[in-house]
């Protein structure tokens, strides 16, 4: 196979995308195809990069914009080295506090985006290459009013692992970034326009931090990237403990009970 090496970064328009972006421009790579939302902030991650950057402002969850990206790989002459799905948002509340188009907008952009991209993504691969995918530690427990969210991350994960195997032959790996609660505008959509479901946080990551390590084990072809001791131990404790009471702990860290029973009281 021949062609321009390239790297395609969902999410480049801020946070952990654009974090990647960068350290991916520190590779081989001849050029970087940087997707997100807003037009101004992608081309802030494009002064950023010392490389040829295309950008891409564009609403993956939009059918017709997945497919604007295939048909553009499919037209031009390139190896898709790197791919990386850093897309995705979550909302943080109660099904009735959340639109629906919100929650189908989550499967959309975490589940549907990430599986097309890929999917189209990897007849231009070739051995050496990698795929990074963006799960959440939120991903290996069922998380009571940040339902759909979590949800939309355990399918990640799994696809992630799984593909990871059926990709071996190719010699292409595949990588499932698992952060914790980590600095970034996440929180801002997440909460928006509702008060603060999540009042406790254990600890909070640097975005920086996070990319370093899923970088680093991106070249080491890891299957899971999680970075930090918290992280690691919420994800080996979920394991072994029945699942009701996860769920339990978690409802009565958050004081969500009584928060809930008095937004009932007040209807």
């Amino acid at each position: 196979m021949s062609g321009k090496r390239i790297a395609i970064v969902t999410g480049a328009s801020s946070g952990m995308g654009r974090e990647f972006a960068k350290k991916i421009a520190t590779t081989d790579v001849e050029e970087l195809w940087l997707v997100g939302l807003n037009e101004e902030e992608l081309n802030l991650t494009k002064q950023q990069i010392q490389k040829p950057c295309v950008c891409f402002s564009l609403d993956l969850t939009k059918l017709e914009n997945l497919e604007t990206i295939k048909q553009t790989i499919k037209e031009s002459n390139v190896i898709v080295n790197w791919l990386v799905n850093a897309s995705g948002y979550g909302k943080f509340g109660r099904y009735d506090e959340i639109k629906l188009e919100s929650s189908i907008g989550m499967i959309d952009l975490n589940c549907r985006a990430l599986v097309y991209l890929t999917e189209a993504s990897i007849p231009y691969m070739e051995k050496g290459s990698r795929i990074v995918q963006f799960g959440s530690v939120a991903g290996f427990q069922p998380i009571p009013y940040i339902a759909t969210y979590g949800a939309t991350k355990a399918f990640v994960i799994s696809y992630s692992r799984a593909m990871n195997v059926e990709l071996k032959s190719k010699g292409i790996s595949v990588t499932c970034v698992c952060p914790y609660w980590t600095k970034t505008n996440f929180f801002k959509r997440a909460t928006e326009p509702r008060e603060q479901v999540v009042s406790k946080y254990i600890v909070m990551y640097d975005p920086i931090k996070v990319v370093e390590k899923a970088f680093k084990d991106s070249l080491k072809r890891k299957e899971l990237s999680i970075k930090g001791f918290v992280a690691r131990s919420q994800v080996r404790l979920v394991k072994i403990v029945p699942t009701k009471w996860v769920m339990g702990i978690w409802v009565k860290q958050q004081n969500l009970t009584k928060k809930y029973k008095k937004i009932d009281a007040t209807k």
